[in-house]
């Protein structure tokens, strides 16, 4: 009966991972012939705020990138069949000269390592020729080097830390060890997402607070409103790597900042940046951020609690192309076998975050002039070169952001 279920899985991992990259590969299909056929003529609805030129930059811009991630995607499958079905992971484990805990970890961050080597090549692509190809990229080799050693640096402290932690869990605390492990990897989780803005994100950026007379009655108006303070509004000095504008909101308790790249902020008049602003502060407000990790704990909770049940499971393991019942084999499955299996749920989850910037948008709407948000936004994707029009089925699946047309016509309901 084992070696039938082993035998089950193994079907549906290698059917869903080639079906998922064939649908992705569609949808990026789809998503090109879109672009394609409206590269002459600006839509309607955007014919008095964007012209021609700028229309056809980011027609061919973001064809440039779809048809780089369908090269990507082909990889990413590749080396899915690598680690699982050629047994690359196993290979790896065996290579590792430690023992006992140290050996799963250093497992662990092998693979992270390798799995980050052989995807650079893309990044450095993406980065100094795709990118500078449309004048967006203003990063030189030095800091391209150092920027990523400051990750691999600060990421394999943490995840050392994390693993350890997991893993002597795992080793001493019998049944419940992944009642225990999930407690932990929320408390990390929190203790990250407070310290980010303070601490981990000034290690590659400069803030600076948002200062200017004319911009402070508005901004203290504002912020006081949503319960924050002027001194919690930066600007990042973006600019030193790309011409790509944005602005989010970060952080938790007293540690919360809304941050506008440097980039953005010199496009945007005063009133554009209140009502840009008050969309990062109704994140805020309607505690975006809160139900965010909410959802992530229960997600979170549900997955230790599988791998609570599955650690034992050898037909578990075998299905997964794994002969060793390990816990750095699980917690492997886990991080790297399960999207595959939620690939099917993302539109779920894109739905719900456009829902929230819908709300956000109405936030802004209420607390400044609606045309301002819209002229702002206009601005922002005209400066991003992001396509004003897409298809809705790779929308669905992809956009985080609603899709530029539906968001300016709802706007523009609003001030009807």
């Amino acid at each position: 009966m084992e070696n039938l279920f082993s035998y089950y899985i193994q079907v549906s991992f290698l059917s869903l991972i080639i079906i998922n990259h064939l649908v992705e590969l569609y949808l990026a299909k789809r998503q090109l012939a879109i672009l394609k056929q409206n590269i002459h003529s600006v839509p309607n609805e955007f014919n008095s705020y964007l012209n021609l030129e700028n229309h056809q930059k980011a027609i061919m811009y973001g064809s440039a990138k779809l048809q780089l991630s369908q090269f990507k995607l082909i990889w990413k499958a590749a080396l899915l069949m690598y680690w699982f079905p050629f047994r690359g992971a196993e290979h790896l484990y065996q290579s590792i000269p430690l023992e006992g805990i140290h050996h799963e970890v250093f497992f662990l961050l092998s693979f992270f390592l390798a799995q980050y080597l052989l995807n650079l090549p893309w990044s450095i692509y993406q980065t100094f020729v795709l990118e500078n190809r449309f004048e967006f990229n203003r990063m030189n080799p030095k800091l391209f080097l150092t920027d990523q050693l400051k990750g691999i640096f600060l990421g394999g402290v943490i995840f050392y830390f994390i693993l350890m932690g997991l893993i002597f869990i795992f080793n001493t605390t019998g049944h419940w060890w992944w009642v225990l492990s999930f407690l932990l990897l929320t408390c990390v989780q929190l203790v990250l997402v407070w310290l980010y803005p303070t601490l981990i994100a000034p290690l590659f950026n400069k803030f600076t607070p948002l200062s200017g007379d004319e911009l402070r009655t508005g901004i203290e108006r504002l912020v006081t409103k949503a319960g924050l303070h002027a001194e919690e509004i930066f600007i990042m000095d973006a600019s030193k790597r790309s011409s790509h504008g944005n602005a989010y909101f970060t952080g938790l308790g007293k540690n919360k900042r809304v941050v506008f790249f440097d980039t953005l902020i010199k496009h945007l008049n005063n009133h554009e940046i209140f009502a840009i602003l008050a969309h990062e502060l109704g994140h805020m407000k309607l505690k975006h951020i809160q139900k965010s990790l909410f959802l992530s704990l229960i997600f979170s909770f549900i997955g230790f609690w599988v791998m609570g049940k599955m650690s034992s499971q050898q037909w578990f393991y075998n299905g997964h192309f794994l002969r060793i019942l390990s816990p750095g084999f699980l917690f492997f499955i886990f991080m790297e076998a399960m999207p595959v299996y939620f690939f099917w749920f993302q539109p779920l989850s894109s739905w719900i975050s456009r829902r929230r910037e819908f709300e956000a948008d109405a936030y802004s709407a209420k607390e400044t002039n609606s045309q301002d948000l819209v002229t702002g936004l206009l601005k922002l994707y005209e400066h991003n070169a992001s396509p004003v029009i897409t298809d809705k089925l790779y929308s669905l699946f992809y956009h985080s952001h609603p899709p530029a047309l539906e968001r300016i016509r709802k706007l523009q309901s609003i001030i009807k």
